[in-house]
């Protein structure tokens, strides 16, 4: 038979309650969104970072995103990501480099090290400028081994310089820098492939 509570007998209750615990609140969801959204920008530097950079001047423009959550999100995002490519460059590609069968062109190596220790910071700086050239600069950088503090100081101010400049530009000019920028790019590939035919 079924067993029916007494009318007069008190209710239990948990001492506390799931969604209670958990930050489901309108309020709290609205905390976290801002963070979310500087997560997502800080993510996205490492796959196309200009793009990424563009896409926080357009909420930016709109109010959606604040300057300093856009800024710190993308600035560290690129820093972070050409000093990956300069370490995965100096410590496993030279690594690797050292113990294979090319190590024979050692002198070569270090002639190009010495070549590129005198010219480093205008071939870090240009790069910045020319979409297409930053990921073959920053493992050049790092495999001919030039020293890791220049590196990040002059990154580190390009990267300043670079992000701030495009955030302004895309709040400024919005989605018409949206097709500017893809054909700058394209541009950009164009140039680097006349430069390393003048080098070669």
């Amino acid at each position: 038979s079924n067993i029916r509570p007494r009318r007069n007998e008190p209710r239990r209750e948990f001492p506390f309650c799931m969604t209670e615990a958990l930050p489901l609140s309108p309020h709290a969801i609205a905390e976290w969104i801002p963070f979310a959204k500087a997560a997502g920008f800080f993510l996205a530097t490492f796959i196309l970072e200009d793009v990424a950079a563009v896409g926080a001047g357009l909420l930016l423009a709109t109010g959606q995103i604040s300057w300093p959550a856009a800024f710190l999100a993308c600035f560290l995002g690129i820093w972070m990501g050409d000093t990956g490519l300069y370490a995965l460059a100096r410590w496993a590609g030279r690594g690797w480099f050292e113990r294979s069968s090319l190590r024979r062109f050692a002198a070569k190596v270090a002639e190009s090290e010495r070549w590129f220790a005198e010219r480093g910071t205008l071939i870090l700086v240009f790069s910045r400028l020319v979409p297409g050239a930053r990921l073959p600069t920053y493992l050049a950088a790092g495999f001919l081994r030039l020293p890791l503090p220049r590196f990040l100081w002059v990154t580190g101010v390009a990267s300043c310089l670079w992000t701030l400049v495009v955030l302004w530009l895309a709040q400024t000019f919005g989605e018409r820098l949206t097709a500017w920028l893809y054909q700058y790019k394209h541009g950009g590939w164009i140039l680097l492939g006349v430069g390393l035919a003048i080098l070669v």
